[in-house]
């Protein structure tokens, strides 16, 4: 049983009915995008279709740069408003909390997250006006999500990036924050994640480090012969050691007695 619900299929057969155009403001126009009707702490319904794919489109065509940038505005915002973390280095904002705590604010939004995924899935989108053929689906861990994860959607990914439930760290996105959506937990309750609508994934792999791939046996092995070689060497020094003393002895032992022993013989 997948410890969470795919929030791919529940859009499956929902279809959006405003057309998209080339505009490419960072920032989501009210006239284009009313979400109006997205509710939070819920799964994802036929009326939120229309946003949920319209944002998808949209935010391919804006630039990456400008959409970081205006995430970063955003979060220095919320820190340098916020009477609960404000005392805290701007650095160490939990996005992820503030997020759960104030969905609202964060609506269409542009916001960044970091961490590793636990999965990533690949489907074929619902019927939309927009244009949007595939979605790929990740739960992302951040830093302050106490092992909570936050769904990513977006229409691509980087090349080489394993689809299935591999970890994969070294992960980043920014995108529109849309809603906190429900799943089904492993412990049977019922938690929220936050949905970020994105163009695509960020993707820093972590390098392998260089090296030779050795094999338990040999390993073992020639800690084994080591071992040997140590104790014989010890063993072959003592015993020229001994050999040492041994010739040191008769040196200094004459072969006839002294003398003054000579005088004590009866």
């Amino acid at each position: 049983m997948q410890p969470y619900t795919s929030c791919l299929t529940a859009l499956l057969l929902c279809g959006g009915v405003v057309c998209a155009d080339d505009r490419t403001d960072v920032a989501l126009d009210p006239a284009r995008f009313d979400l109006s009707q997205v509710t939070d702490r819920s799964e994802l319904s036929f009326e939120e279709s229309t946003p949920y794919y319209g944002i998808l489109a949209h935010v391919r065509g804006v630039p990456a740069a400008d959409l970081s940038s205006a995430a970063d505005q955003f979060c220095h915002q919320r820190w340098e408003s916020s009477s609960r973390f404000s005392r805290r280095p701007e650095a160490d904002f939990p996005v992820f909390v503030d997020l759960i705590e104030d969905p609202a604010s964060y609506r269409g939004e542009p916001v960044t997250l970091s961490g590793h995924l636990i999965r990533l899935i690949k489907s074929q989108a619902g019927p939309n006006d927009f244009g949007v053929d595939t979605l790929y689906e990740g739960w992302l861990v951040t830093e302050d999500s106490q092992q909570h994860p936050a769904t990513i959607i977006c229409t691509d990914i980087p090349p080489g990036m394993p689809i299935g439930e591999d970890t994969i760290d070294g992960v980043s996105v920014t995108g529109y924050f849309l809603k906190l959506r429900t799943y089904p937990s492993r412990d049977n309750k019922i938690r929220f994640a936050p949905l970020i609508l994105a163009h695509t994934l960020s993707w820093n792999p972590v390098a392998a480090s260089p090296g030779w791939s050795v094999s338990p046996f040999i390993l073992y092995g020639g800690l084994a012969l080591c071992t040997i070689a140590v104790i014989a060497i010890a063993w072959l020094s003592a015993r020229h050691n001994r050999r040492l003393r041994d010739a040191r002895f008769r040196e200094s032992v004459p072969d006839e007695p002294p003398e003054f022993l000579e005088s004590l013989t009866p």
